[in-house]
C-alpha cells in the first residue's frame, strides 16, 4: 500500500509539474528570501529569460525599478500575512517594447500550513490596455462632436435671433421699436456671454480670487434660499447637518456647485417629492449628499450626467445652466479645481444622490 500511494504521489506531482510548466500565465514561486525557486515557460517567454538563468535570482530583478518597493511589499505581506495581491507594472521585452503585466501574488503553503515563499502569477494585458485606450478615444470624439453640435445649435438660436431683428430694425423708423429691438439683440448677446462663461468655467474652472468663507455658513444660506423658492412647490426639503468646526472653503465655487446640483434635484422632481440635504465629517472632508426622490437616471445617463450640454430632459435650450446640460458639467469643472470630488448614485424612477466631499484638511 505504501509503494501504491509513494507511485500515485509522484503521478500527482509530475502532473501538477507539467500542469504549472506548460500554462499559458507566467508562474514564479519564490521562498522567504524571494529567490525564485520556479520559473516556468511562459514566464521565460513573457520576461525573456530561461528558467536557468532566473532560478537563484531574486523576483524583484524582473519588477522595474520604480514598482520594485511595492512589489517587494507585497510579496512579504503575502508571506507573512497570507493574504493576496493584484499588481500591475510594465516591463520591457528583449526588444525594449514596453509591455502591460498585470500579476496574482500569494502566499505558498506547505503541506503542515507553514507559510513558505510566494507565487506570481503574471500575464501580459497590453493588447486589453491597448483596445481600452482605444475605446476612451473614440468616445472622447463621439462627445467632441456631440459638443461642437451642441455649441453650434446655441450660438445658431442665438445669433439667428440678432440676425432677423437687425434685419426688421431696418425698415422700421419707430424709435421706440428700434429700442425694443435694441434691448431684445442686448439680451440674445448677453446669453451668448453667458453661455461662453459656462463652458469656461467647466473646462478651466471659476478663476476668480478665492474669497474664503466658512461652509457651514454657505449651506444654510443656500438652504435659506431654497426653502423660499420652493414655498409654492409641492418640494419638501430637509436639511440635516451636525455642528460643524470652522471650515474654510472657497464661496463662489463651492456655492456654485452646491446650488447646480439642488437646482439639478430639484428640476428632477416636477411632480413634486422629497430634497434632503446632509453633512457628514469624513476621513478629513465635508461630505454633503443631496439626494432627491425624482426621476433618476439609468446606467447610461449616469455615464453622461456631468458632459457639457447633456440634459435628461431631451432637448436643448438657449439658456444656460437649467436645460443646457451646462449646470452638472460646470459643477464638476469647479469640483475638481478645488480638490473637492462628486460622486451619484441613481435608480431609474427612484431618485439620485449626489455626495460632494470636500477636503479641508490642507485648507
Amino acid at each position: 500500500m505504501t509503494d501504491a500511494r509513494q507511485t500515485a504521489r509522484s503521478a500527482g506531482e509530475s502532473y501538477y509539474r507539467q500542469l504549472c510548466e506548460h500554462l499559458g500565465v507566467a508562474v514564479v514561486a519564490t521562498d522567504v528570501d524571494l529567490v525564485i525557486r520556479t520559473w516556468n515557460s511562459a514566464a521565460a517567454r513573457i520576461f525573456g529569460a530561461a528558467a536557468d538563468r532566473m532560478v537563484g535570482t531574486s523576483i524583484l530583478s524582473v519588477i522595474a525599478q520604480e514598482r520594485r518597493r511595492d512589489a517587494e511589499r507585497m510579496f512579504r505581506r503575502a508571506i507573512a500575512t497570507g493574504e493576496t495581491f493584484q499588481f500591475e507594472f510594465e516591463h520591457r521585452d528583449e526588444r525594449g517594447n514596453p509591455r502591460d503585466l498585470i500579476g496574482t501574488i500569494a502566499p505558498v503553503v506547505s503541506e503542515t500550513g507553514k507559510r513558505i515563499g510566494a507565487s506570481g502569477a503574471f500575464r501580459d494585458i497590453s493588447r486589453r490596455i491597448m483596445l481600452q485606450n482605444e475605446l476612451i478615444e473614440s468616445r472622447k470624439m463621439v462627445s467632441l462632436g456631440e459638443l461642437a453640435g451642441a455649441v453650434a445649435h446655441h450660438f445658431n438660436n442665438i445669433l439667428g435671433g440678432i440676425v432677423t431683428s437687425v434685419d426688421y430694425a431696418r425698415v422700421i423708423d419707430d424709435p421706440a421699436v428700434l429700442r425694443r429691438v435694441m434691448e431684445r439683440i442686448g439680451t440674445s448677446l448677453q446669453r451668448a456671454s453667458n453661455l461662453i462663461d459656462g463652458l469656461l468655467a467647466f473646462a478651466e474652472g471659476d478663476r476668480r480670487a478665492e474669497d474664503l468663507s466658512d461652509f457651514s455658513e454657505i449651506v444654510l444660506n443656500l438652504a435659506d434660499e431654497l426653502e423660499r423658492s420652493l414655498e409654492e412647490s409641492d418640494i419638501k426639503f430637509t436639511l440635516h447637518m451636525p455642528q460643524l468646526p470652522v471650515i474654510s472653503v472657497p464661496r463662489a465655487q463651492v456655492r456654485t456647485v452646491l446650488q447646480n446640483i439642488l437646482q439639478n434635484a430639484v428640476e428632477a422632481m416636477p411632480d413634486g417629492g422629497d430634497l434632503r440635504l446632509d453633512v457628514t465629517l469624513e476621513d478629513g472632508a465635508v461630505a454633503t449628499r443631496i439626494s432627491d426622490t425624482g426621476c433618476g437616471l439609468d446606467e447610461r445617463a449616469r455615464s453622461r450626467i456631468f458632459e457639457p450640454f447633456w440634459s435628461t430632459k431631451g432637448q436643448l435650450s438657449s439658456e444656460t445652466g437649467a436645460g443646457t446640460g451646462l449646470g452638472l458639467a460646470i459643477a464638476h469643472g469647479l469640483a475638481q479645481m478645488i480638490g473637492a470630488s462628486i460622486s451619484v448614485t441613481s435608480q431609474l424612477n427612484k431618485g439620485s444622490c449626489f455626495t460632494v466631499s470636500i477636503p479641508f484638511a490642507a485648507r
